[in-house]
């Protein structure tokens, strides 16, 4: 009985180790892809991998404020980014019916993620109709977007009164990918901005 139970630990192991490679391998085939585009704005924050196990560690609505690890420079250097046309936001139009429509304003009671206008138009010229490449930049899975109803596309041009600053991980809609910094783990620039109304933002449908 000992043997049978070493030899399945043994095989458990194994396959645990197999699947951390093909994983390694998968992630570092979608970094190749996102790269081919030659998307200049790919990034990651000036953080240690300490530093940021440390803060993930955190449970959250107690992670710091990112002022306590970010230098004021690089705080107004990435926030600039998303100041120079205005913000995107990118969710399937099952979230959009649910969660914007009914509604008079956009976004959670404590804020929304965004990223750079500029950033959203780069994706949306080399994706030219097909969504699967939103789902590659933003680190969606495949087929997220066609198994939810389509994508639904919602540009605020003007940030001026929203408050907009780095995520500290507190948020509603910060999820288990969320790093700190200011980059989603595909190196997209995020930041995030209050609730705004409607008629502040321009939204696009005709995704499918």
């Amino acid at each position: 009985m000992k043997k049978i139970l070493q030899i399945l630990l043994a095989a458990l192991i194994l396959i645990g180790g197999i699947l951390q490679v093909y994983a390694a391998k998968e992630i570092s085939t979608v970094d190749a892809e996102r790269k081919n585009y030659h998307w200049t704005w790919l990034g990651k924050a000036p953080l240690t991998e300490k530093q940021i196990d440390a803060i993930l560690a955190m449970e959250k609505g107690t992670r710091p404020d990112p002022r306590t690890y970010l230098t004021l420079r690089y705080i107004v250097g990435h926030l600039n980014k998303f100041r120079k046309d205005g913000v995107s936001m990118i969710m399937s139009r099952e979230s959009y019916e649910k969660l914007v429509v009914p509604f008079e304003t956009i976004g959670m009671d404590d804020g929304c993620f965004v990223m750079p206008k500029y950033v959203c138009d780069d994706i949306a010229a080399a994706a030219n109709g097909n969504i699967a490449v939103f789902e590659l930049a933003l680190s969606y899975d495949v087929g997220y977007f066609s198994e939810h109803g389509g994508m639904v596309r919602i540009d605020v041009p003007d940030v001026q009164g929203l408050n907009l600053r780095i995520p500290s991980g507190n948020e509603d809609d910060a999820n288990s990918y969320w790093l700190p910094g200011g980059y989603t783990q595909g190196g997209v620039p995020e930041a995030i901005i209050n609730k705004f109304p409607k008629f502040r933002a321009v939204i696009t449908e005709d995704f499918k």
